[in-house]
């Protein structure tokens, strides 16, 4: 069973709409989105999951709904990755960033922002 504080793909794509572009009616997310026209009615009633879960909320404006985030994206972000840590590398975090190196194409300017954190985390902060 999937963990309720985590977000299917497409309540996932829906909250980047609402991070990136804050309070936003059932229309303004449907302009956000990239890829393939979405029904209306099928972002309504994604946005009314969201807000059920406790990730956005929704305010009365007039005749329209307009939903803001309420789950801040690193909060969310964070959530996603220990979910992934656990269930995926079961508990080993330098499992996934192993993996991270060993798949995805680094830079100089990337490598260099890792050992930087990297000696951010020694150091404690």
């Amino acid at each position: 069973m999937p963990d309720p504080r985590l977000l299917t793909a497409a309540e996932l794509e829906l909250m980047h709409v609402l991070w990136e572009r804050g309070p936003s009616t059932v229309a303004e997310v449907i302009e956000g989105l990239q890829g393939p026209a979405r029904a209306y009615t099928t972002v309504a009633t994604l946005l009314k999951i969201l807000d059920d879960k406790g990730f956005a909320r929704t305010e009365r404006e007039g005749r329209r709904l307009v939903y803001a985030p309420v789950v801040i994206r690193g909060e969310y972000e964070a959530t996603a990755v220990r979910d992934v840590v656990q269930r995926v590398f079961s508990g080993d975090a330098a499992a996934l960033v192993r993996a991270l190196v060993d798949t995805e194409p680094l830079d100089d300017a990337t490598r260099a922002e890792l050992a930087l954190l990297l000696i951010r985390a020694e150091s404690g902060r």
